[in-house]
């Protein structure tokens, strides 16, 4: 009976200094004294699977400098400092120290296989690893996304997990086209922290591609709300329009793009799908201006001249377009390059509108544009010759 009160007694104790230890380590954490930490944890002598969980943790999230995650710096702030500015300066920090986190932490995983623990933290190294390094880090992306899938499967399986956990889950099923079982995942994610920005903006995206846009709106116009850079607030916004847009709510639409065009000016995508849902609703002013603004912006490429005549074309509404291109030939009259790119589209634009004649002369007048700027064996003659052939 002594002798298992002693033992009883042991375990208290051992419990106590690392109860003690932990306290200590997160205080200098907290402190920002980052160096003093990892040293703390490092002189340790023998680690509890606690205490190596909490290495690992220091190692990966306090670092100043890393190579690869086997090599590390360390840094005591002082007052005013800032570990992310810190960063930001080349050779700052103390003498690199060797630790080599994944096979400390497969070590781990075998002393420990029935420690889930473990296994979450595998599947936090491994996605860490694929977006700080990608296929940089030794492995191919692929398959650092496939351990860190797994490892987190795992955890999971065994009760062990977290939000972020159950979205890089439903994120490796999306990336993978399984979007009923992306959906599932994100929401479990949802449900442990519903007003995370990226989660709810990848649920909207994973409806949007699954072909159930109404399920996904309220999860665009969320992550909407909840985005405060201005970049990540305009894509939610735009995929908010073109949810609306696919469920023909077409007004809603055009409020979204024109949140996310405000958001991000002068920005392709968000022109476009403002340009489209003008389009729908017969807005021939907003139509033609914004037309006009995002085919002065790229006047030389021939990929959205193209993309202008497929959108008004199926709207039918090609005067508005053929009126956007004599405003910018007028603009632009001594650019050749612009006239013959313009003029190429506007033949191919009324070819396809059943103006046959008009459109070879349109046609004929871009190939005396290019003339003027480019060599004969250039192959935007061919392309001209071949159209020609094609306009009988």
């Amino acid at each position: 009976m002594i002798k298992g009160m002693g033992w009883l007694l042991l375990l208290t104790l051992l419990f106590s200094v690392d109860v003690t230890a932990q306290s200590k380590i997160d205080s200098l954490i907290f402190n920002g004294q980052y160096l003093s930490a990892y040293e703390y944890v490092n002189n340790v002598d023998s680690l509890s699977i606690d205490m190596a969980l909490k290495k690992v943790d220091i190692a990966i999230n306090y670092h100043l400098n890393c190579q690869y995650f086997r090599e590390f710096s360390f840094v005591n702030l002082r007052k005013g400092e800032s570990l992310s500015n810190l960063r930001l300066k080349a050779g700052y920090g103390a003498t690199p120290i060797k630790f080599d986190v994944d096979s400390f932490l497969q070590r781990l995983h075998s002393d420990y296989p029935t420690d889930h623990r473990v296994s979450k933290v595998l599947g936090d190294f491994y996605n860490k690893v694929y977006y700080d390094f990608g296929d940089s880090w030794g492995e191919r992306s692929e398959v650092l996304l496939e351990k860190s899938n797994s490892y987190y499967l795992q955890a999971f399986e065994n009760g062990v997990y977290d939000y972020y956990s159950l979205y890089a889950l439903g994120y490796y099923q999306s990336l993978n086209e399984n979007y009923f079982d992306a959906q599932r995942w994100l929401l479990k994610s949802l449900k442990l922290k519903p007003d995370e920005d990226l989660t709810n903006y990848s649920l909207a995206v994973t409806y949007l591609f699954d072909g159930l846009p109404q399920k996904g709106i309220r999860y665009a116009e969320r992550a909407y709300e909840l985005y405060s850079d201005s970049l990540s607030k305009s894509d939610a916004a735009r995929i908010t329009g073109i949810l609306h847009l696919k469920t023909q709510q077409l007004n809603e639409a055009k409020v979204f793009f024109e949140k996310a065009n405000e958001l991000h000016p002068q920005y392709r995508p968000n022109q476009m799908y403002l340009l489209k849902v003008a389009t729908e609703l017969g807005d021939d002013s907003l139509s033609v201006k914004l037309a006009k603004e995002v085919l002065m912006a790229e006047k030389y490429s021939p990929e959205l001249a193209e993309e202008m005549n497929s959108l008004f074309l199926q709207v039918d509404k090609i005067e508005w377009l053929c009126q956007v291109y004599d405003e910018v030939l007028e603009i632009y009259s001594v650019d050749s390059e612009v006239c013959g790119n313009i003029r190429f589209h506007y033949g191919k634009l009324l070819y396809k509108n059943g103006q046959k004649r008009e459109a070879r002369k349109m046609v004929k007048q871009s190939r005396k544009d290019f003339e003027m700027v480019f060599e004969s064996n250039h192959q935007v003659f061919d392309a001209i010759e071949q159209t020609l052939a094609r306009i009988k």
